[in-house]
């Protein structure tokens, strides 16, 4: 054997050993038993949970560590987390819950952090954990099956098993096709998620604006039921008008049928009386309020004595009627006459004077009457004279009336 092959089957055998060696070291985690490449952190539990040595420590879905020993407490438990350095920096804002990885009860614990950001786990903190963060124990669940178990009855139960069996016997094609159903409702939900989350986040508004206007619908509530009650209360009402209803409507569709034109002309005739009426409306409102006095008052001329009591009160020319600002008219006659010399305005008709008017000063004796002057008739409108309301509306002046009807009993005025 030649000095070189020897040589290189020496440093062949020095590499196996170190690379065997290395491997072995770490597959018997021989630097985990020394601290080497590990940083120890504290978790306190109030009991174990089962976790246990050697278990997982998972840091978002990763290994990062394994348990180191547990030891007693005063408060319960100290676990040690032996976590290696060079796995992903934890946050020391950091919770730990001792999960369970599988049906058999094999525990780990999971750091699950609140933040991403520094500070960070170092060697030697303590990570503390509340009841919480323990896992419900096998014992307590199998006891609570237990007695959910002797809780149901038995004869019961097998009634429902037998009506269920009852039930689905045969419907193995609709229950497939209800699956297939769920399925594709499930993938269009799947497509359409964009449009839920802004569906959800639109329904917020329109929840937040209900709530802001949850007073007015409660009153509005209170409001319907007040009508509902109404119309229970009408309920006799409602009845008759429900069965008179169609004889109405008959008239109503004979009158339209039958009226439908001259009912037109009618309503538009009114609509433009209306129009004309408007501006008079303070003096039609105190001839409605005069009415029924003057409706008592004439019972008063047959008292029921035999006699009828009649009083004659003459206002001829007083005050003077007007005569100024109707000048307009007479021209037109004169243009009618000069057209036609035949031409007799008591007997024929001739164009209106638009312009006619009474334009003598306010506050003139005179009688002055015309719908521009109608509003001045109402006690709360300043008359244009003194730019004041009349004083006392409600009381008319007798005098005038007074002074006639005493020159018919014979007496002298004074």
């Amino acid at each position: 054997m030649s000095k070189t092959l020897r040589t290189q089957l020496i440093a062949f055998c020095v590499i196996a050993a170190v690379g065997i060696t290395y491997v072995g070291a770490n597959y018997v985690r021989l630097p985990s038993l020394f601290g080497i490449g590990q940083y120890q952190v504290y978790l306190d539990l109030p009991e174990t949970g089962g976790v246990f040595t050697n278990a997982a420590v998972n840091y978002r879905g990763t290994a990062i560590g394994r348990v180191g020993e547990l030891s007693l407490t005063d408060d319960g438990v100290r676990v040690e987390l032996d976590l290696d350095s060079s796995a992903p920096d934890v946050p020391a804002d950091t919770e730990a819950v001792v999960a369970n990885r599988s049906a058999i009860g094999e525990q780990y614990v999971d750091l699950r952090p609140n933040s991403s950001s520094a500070p960070y786990l170092e060697d030697g903190d303590v990570v503390s954990a509340g009841r919480e963060a323990l896992p419900v124990p096998v014992e307590n669940l199998l006891a609570s099956v237990d007695d959910l178990s002797r809780s149901v009855p038995l004869d019961d139960l097998e009634v429902t098993v037998d009506e269920l069996g009852k039930a689905f016997q045969g419907r193995g094609p609709q229950l497939e096709r209800l699956s297939d159903s769920l399925i594709r409702i499930s993938e269009s939900g799947i497509r359409t998620m964009p449009q839920l989350q802004t569906l959800i986040r639109d329904g917020a508004t329109v929840l937040e604006t209900q709530a802001d206007q949850s007073g007015e619908i409660v009153s509005f509530s209170r409001d319907l039921r007040t009508v509902t009650e109404a119309l229970r209360d009408s309920d006799s009402d409602l009845e008759r008008l429900i069965t008179t209803g169609p004889e109405f409507a008959d008239e109503a569709r004979y009158l339209v049928e039958n009226s439908g034109a001259p009912l037109s002309g009618t309503v538009r005739n009114l609509a433009a009386t209306m129009k004309t009426i408007d501006p008079l409306a303070p003096s039609f409102k105190l001839l409605l309020q005069l009415l029924p006095a003057l409706a008592a008052g004439g019972m008063s001329v047959a008292p029921g004595d035999g006699t009828i009591h009649f009083g004659l009160s003459l206002e001829t020319n007083n005050p003077p009627a007007c005569t100024q600002g109707y000048e307009g008219t007479w021209e037109i006659i004169d243009q009618m006459k000069a057209q036609d010399p035949s031409f007799d305005w008591q007997e024929q008709n001739f164009p209106p004077n638009y312009d006619a008017q009474c334009t003598v000063p306010f506050g003139s004796p005179t009688a002055v009457r015309g719908a521009d002057r109608v509003e001045y008739a109402h006690p709360d409108v300043p008359q244009p004279w003194d730019a004041k309301p009349k004083i006392d509306p409600d009381r008319a002046n007798l005098s005038v009336a007074a002074t006639q009807l005493a020159v018919l009993q014979g007496l002298i005025p004074r």
